[in-house]
């Protein structure tokens, strides 16, 4: 006979997420509160909820992962609500809010920066549990992370670094090369319980003056190659790996322009970028809209401001200043704007000093406190219960 739906959501509960334990990012110093008696839940009207009730109902899904782990401590019910799928799935489509950026300098091994230790964080900086150590980071999208062995087939993984879920996607067809850049593509549906994503690689391949675009999808555990080819001489020269926002992924081009690819119908466009962009630029988005940033430090007072272009025009739309004391410009030779995150913070890099500046507020909070390594590369990440394995999701959600 068949199980019932909750038992079969009660066994596939532990395989999703880790259960505690030393790796675990906050079970640390962390005792269980006693369950409530039956006689007090007897004593209480049917109508009236209690509020620890309401809150595993109505709130612990606005939560970051870090804070779940930690209060699956509260009693056995909300252990067993936190590590059931289905509330995976609410938390990925409720909790959206950047909190941290990996970081990586140049044949180093990934960091993990936190915008808030105590509410956000991570069981292995490093990412240890992935089955090979020499790895890039390359791309993120909405809780995942996509990383690239440096050895043997340069296999490329999709992983959760919260739940230590990953998986090892299957050889591309084509040959990637150096010069291929990747963006990872995964929204949230509330209406689609399993997590299904997209790797879109602008593969540049040899002796062609074309770009290819070669797409990996979850759904079909596949490469498919797109018939669109890219042949527009400034795009043919990527700077970085990009990143996806509202069904586009964009990259920036050496030659001072974005390739914009639509993933969906699968067709590109170009757009340029501010004749004065450079290195201490970057492409982010900000309150929905792809924008650009760079700092820029004026001659009269030796302080730098942020200036952030916008629309497809990419005309200047607003100043941000940069106080003295926050960008301590007379000792900081660089100031790199890296990105801004949930819509206010602004991400700077004082040569090695890494800051997160609240525009409207005119806060500043010092992220990390380290030597100029190099340029390394930074990349938003939500702190998301999101599940790698959709295959089990789908087993019994079907």
């Amino acid at each position: 006979m068949e199980k019932p739906q909750k038992e079969k959501l009660e066994e596939m509960g532990e395989d999703l997420i880790n259960d505690g334990g030393e790796d675990n990012p906050c079970s640390a110093g962390c005792e269980v509160i006693a369950d409530q008696s039956p006689e007090k839940y007897a004593r209480i009207p049917k109508h009236v909820k209690c509020i620890e009730d309401v809150v595993k109902d109505h709130a612990l899904q606005f939560l970051p992962a870090k804070s779940l782990y930690r209060f699956k401590t509260v009693s056995k019910e909300w252990n067993k609500w936190i590590k059931n799928p289905f509330f995976a799935h609410s938390q990925t489509n409720h909790f959206k809010d950047v909190s941290g950026l990996f970081l990586q300098f140049p044949d180093g091994r990934p960091s993990f920066i936190s915008l808030d230790p105590t509410s956000f964080g991570i069981p292995s900086d490093s990412l240890s549990f992935l089955p090979e150590q020499a790895i890039d980071i390359r791309s993120t999208c909405n809780g995942l992370l996509c990383c690239q062995s440096r050895h043997g087939n340069e296999s490329y993984y999709i992983c959760n670094p919260v739940t230590k879920n990953w998986r090892r996607l299957p050889n591309p067809n084509f040959y990637h090369p150096p010069g291929t850049a990747v963006a990872l593509a995964f929204e949230p549906s509330v209406y689609n319980f399993t997590a299904n994503y997209e790797l879109i690689c602008v593969v540049p391949l040899p002796e062609s003056p074309v770009l290819h675009f070669e797409i990996y999808s979850s759904r079909s555990n596949s490469w498919r190659i797109s018939e669109t080819v890219c042949c527009v001489l400034d795009a043919l020269a990527l700077n970085n790996d990009g990143f996806y926002m509202r069904g586009v992924a964009y990259w920036e081009t050496q030659s001072g322009a974005v390739l914009a690819f639509n993933v969906k119908y699968e067709y590109f466009g170009i757009l340029n970028l501010p004749p004065c962009s450079g290195p201490t630029g970057a492409l982010t988005e900000m309150h929905g809209n792809l924008c650009y940033i760079m700092s820029r430090k004026q001659e009269e007072d030796d302080n730098y401001i942020i200036e952030v272009y916008g629309d497809m025009n990419m005309s200047l739309k607003h100043v941000i200043p940069i106080s003295p004391q926050v960008a301590a410009s007379n000792t900081a030779p660089m100031c790199r704007a890296v990105c801004f995150v949930n819509d206010d913070t602004l991400i700077l890099d004082l040569d090695g000093k890494i800051i997160a500046y609240h525009a409207t507020k005119n806060q500043a909070k010092c992220l990390r406190n380290g030597m100029n390594k190099g340029f390394g590369k930074f990349l938003p990440y939500v702190n998301s219960l999101v599940s790698v394995r959709h295959s089990a999701l789908s087993k019994y959600s079907g």
